[in-house]
């Protein structure tokens, strides 16, 4: 320090063509705007020794003006050059011949925060100002008509009311809030402490101190109020500890960030950080104090871990472009309603780690709730460009003719006022083109939801078509959509969806021209990618991810190979793709029923034990099932539709409930009951054509079991193909596993003929176990079905195994890494 202010001298630069001595000229002018903290004496030379904690009074200063030229030129050259660098104009010096500059130049002086100091002692309701409007309300006035401060004080007040008269929306970042708000607060809670969390790091970077102190707003701690032991120890104790010193509610926040197992902090001074559970107003750097449960937490920001005892691990530093991602995952809230970071959000989109997907269909828009210019740019040079397009005065969208993938950068600038400085914000965004993996999906509370069975079942060997092919789905605009919905799904399912949040998500990203929604959400169900609960205690459902599993099949030669079932979004086909190629396997890519069906994934090869060892995902052991005959085959549930309301009938004509009114032309009626008060799942009655009635909750099965008795077929067989007759309805979920099982193609939604229906790939040999189970009206032949395939005679079965052809093992093999 004292040989740049004597001479000018720096001991290093950052990295070549950078001022290294700009942290000297910033170091005096926090000495000088601190001097109001000197009782005795606001002499420079004197502030800046005891801030170094020596005797030296750094006198010799005449390259200090100097130094501020010199930075002078290097803004405007920069600028100049087109670099991001702000031009630079020094104000006429102030009082001093070496500190003139830095005195004029220093904001606020220390003289005007004496006066602010004394201007709100005057009436306590100044102390409780909230926000930067009630402050150009009620001070600006004052300050500008106050002659004893400084004309620069005086004049950022003007500017300040003037932007606040303008709408500005990031006063919060304007000088005259910023020299403000540390003066703002009441006696009252100065005197107030509160409990948080001290990390400090020893000598060694494994050697962490961890303490619980009382700290008042200004950050003074009561040394006597100090809680030390073993950070296991601490952790333990220091909910007791708070809530005995300052109360339940004072602790609260703590108390319950403890409970979570996620602890945020920042740092406040080198080598020390303190828990603040309210996101900063300005992005830091952080650290997350986690559970040892929630260690693969850090995954999230590619950060590693460090145990600091038994219970817990430390993860970070955390960059601070991902601040606001940190306190968002563990859902905490943000300092100050008027925080500046929160004048430029983003809305809708669809998050993935600490980002969003970057497809184009499914981009966030920005809102601003002021006036001002939003760009948008990629960090890197190579990164894709977007541009923004104006949705109303507060809404851009964003549009791009390609996926965003890496940093942008998100500018918010507020030029409203031409000779007032421009404010503006900038934040980082990430965008992924894929949605990242999770490392563990949401577990179902087994107490609270429920999975109807539909059926009841009995193990079958199932015959599979010849999966040789390989025919890949055209590329379509309807494709790319559907599969921009499935990483949407996957990105925003760990915990599972709602059916309200799924719905209108649906349709937002699919378009209006999309099949029917449940027939979408069916197909999912039904090749494995979601699971379907009811609520318990009330009348909801909810959507699960299912984690990544692996069938494993073989031909009667001894031929195998391995599906991939399971939620698998672009990076686990990727994934699964990858290590079967480097296997050996060949991968190949069944499409579904239409564009609307996600594809299966099949890996042949000698070396299929390698690739499930190395991808370390389950090894199915389930058997194949089929349903009995019905109607031994529905499941016994123990419901009355008497204290239900009856809100709509089947119309045969349609094929599909409709109103009360609507003529029932059919032999069978099948009525569907409601109960107002919501808190319990739809009822469907059966009844006809003889005095039996069937009574459940599931929708699927009172459809069929309509369709069995009036002997109707709800289904059309063309050779390939089972076709949906009704606009509703589907078969029940084992004979769906059996289907898409024994061709390897997904079903779903369809257009035949020009509308939409449901439609599974489908073999002959399972059209026999269909008409086993809900007999031979129940589907209805386009074409001449040979009469042995029926009903499974030893015969078909036989003739089926001797096309050399894959069949699932009656008997699965162990997972992998099971004894």
């Amino acid at each position: 320090m004292a040989d740049a202010l004597a001479y000018g001298l720096v001991p290093f630069k950052p990295r070549p063509g950078l001022p290294g001595f700009f942290r000297f000229l910033v170091m005096t002018c926090a000495i000088v705007a601190s001097a109001d903290s000197n009782d005795s004496t606001r002499e420079f030379g004197e502030n800046l020794a005891r801030a170094f904690g020596t005797q030296n009074p750094f006198n010799y200063r005449s390259s200090l003006p100097d130094l501020w030229h010199r930075l002078e030129n290097w803004c405007n050259e920069a600028h100049a050059a087109g670099e991001s660098v702000r031009q630079m104009v020094l104000p006429p010096p102030g009082t001093g011949k070496h500190l003139g500059l830095t005195n004029a130049i220093t904001f606020p002086a220390w003289r005007d925060v004496r006066r602010l100091r004394q201007l709100l002692d005057r009436r306590t309701a100044y102390r409780a100002i909230a926000g930067p409007a009630e402050a150009a309300i009620q001070l600006c006035p004052l300050v500008e008509n106050d002659t004893s401060f400084s004309p620069a004080m005086r004049q950022a007040s003007v500017e300040y009311r003037q932007l606040y008269l303008k709408k500005a929306s990031l006063l919060g970042l304007h000088r005259f809030w910023v020299a403000l708000a540390g003066l703002l607060h009441s006696p009252a809670s100065e005197r107030m402490r509160t409990p948080r969390l001290e990390l400090r790091y020893g000598a060694m970077l494994d050697d962490v101190e961890l303490r619980v102190i009382l700290a008042d707003r200004k950050g003074n701690v009561d040394p006597l109020q100090v809680l030390e032991n073993f950070p296991d120890q601490v952790l333990a104790q220091a909910g007791a500890w708070a809530i005995q010193r300052v109360g339940k509610g004072a602790s609260e926040a703590l108390v319950s960030a403890i409970s979570r197992g996620g602890i945020p902090f920042v740092e406040t001074r080198f080598g020390v950080w303190h828990s603040n559970l309210l996101e900063p107003s300005i992005p830091t750097r952080s650290l997350l104090l986690l559970s040892k449960q929630n260690r693969d937490v850090a995954r999230k920001w590619g950060v590693g871990t460090d145990a600091i005892g038994d219970s817990w691990v430390l993860t970070g530093p955390i960059p601070a472009r991902d601040c606001r991602s940190v306190y968002q995952y563990l859902a905490l809230g943000i300092e100050s309603p008027s925080s500046p970071s929160q004048a430029m959000t983003l809305v809708g989109g669809h998050k993935t780690g600490s980002g969003f997907l970057g497809r184009e269909s499914l981009l966030p828009q920005i809102r601003i709730p002021g006036p001002g210019a939003v760009t948008l740019r990629p960090e890197q040079e190579d990164g894709a460009r977007c541009v923004l397009h104006r949705e109303s005065d507060a809404l851009y969208s964003i549009v791009g003719n390609t996926s965003l993938k890496g940093a942008y950068k998100l500018r918010l600038d507020e030029d409203i006022i031409p000779s007032a400085e421009a404010l503006a914000i900038e934040t980082s965004v990430v965008f992924f083109p894929d949605a990242l993996e999770h490392i563990k999906l949401g577990d179902i509370d087994e107490a609270t939801w429920r999975h109807r069975e539909e059926a009841r079942v009995r193990p079958m060997p199932i015959v599979l078509t010849d999966i040789t092919d390989d025919h890949p789905p055209s590329d379509s605009e309807r494709s790319a959509r559907f599969q921009d919905w499935l990483e949407a799904l996957y990105a925003g399912g760990r915990t599972g969806w709602s059916e309200q949040e799924l719905v209108p998500t649906i349709r937002d990203v699919l378009g209006k021209d999309a099949p029917p929604v449940w027939d979408i959400l069916r197909g999912l169900m039904e090749c494995g990618w979601l699971r379907s609960t009811s609520n318990l205690r009330w009348r909801a459902r909810r959507w699960w991810l299912t984690p990544p599993s692996l069938l494993n099949i073989r031909n009667t030669e001894g031929v195998e190979g391995l599906v991939l079932v399971g939620s698998a979004p672009a990076n686990i086909r990727h994934r699964f793709r990858q290590t079967a190629q480097a296997a050996g396997c060949t991968v190949m890519k069944r499409p579904g029923a239409s564009e609307y069906t996600a594809c299966m994934h099949v890996a042949t090869g000698p070396a299929l034990g390698e690739v499930a060892k190395e991808l370390g995902w389950v090894v199915s052991e389930r058997r194949i099932c089929a349903p009995m005959a019905a109607p031994d085959c529905w499941p016994s549930e123990n419901v009355d539709e008497s204290r239900h309301r009856r809100v709509a009938r089947w119309n045969w004509d349609t094929g599909g409930f409709r109103s009360l009114d609507t003529t029932n032309s059919g032999p069978v009626n099948l009525e569907r009951f409601r109960r107002e008060r919501g808190d319990r799942d739809d009822i469907f009655v059966v009844t006809g054509p003889d005095s039996a009635r069937y009574v459940t909750t599931s929708r699927t099965s009172a459809i069929i079991e309509a369709h069995r008795r009036a002997r109707i077929a709800m289904f059309r067989w063309d050779g390939s193909r089972l076709v949906r007759n009704s606009q509703e309805g589907h078969l029940v979920e084992p004979l769906a596993n059996l289907a898409m099982f024994s061709s390897c193609r997904s079903p779903g939604p369809a257009l035949v003929d020009g509308r939409w229906t449901y439609v599974y790939e489908m073999t002959a040999d399972c059209v026999g176990w269909i008409r086993s189970a809900f007999g031979r009206a129940f589907v209805q032949e386009k074409s001449a079905l040979n009469a042995k395939l029926s009903s499974l005679s030893a015969e078909a079965l036989g003739w089926s195994r001797n096309r050399k052809v894959f069949r699932v093992q009656e008997l699965m093999p162990p997972a992998v890494g099971r004894p």
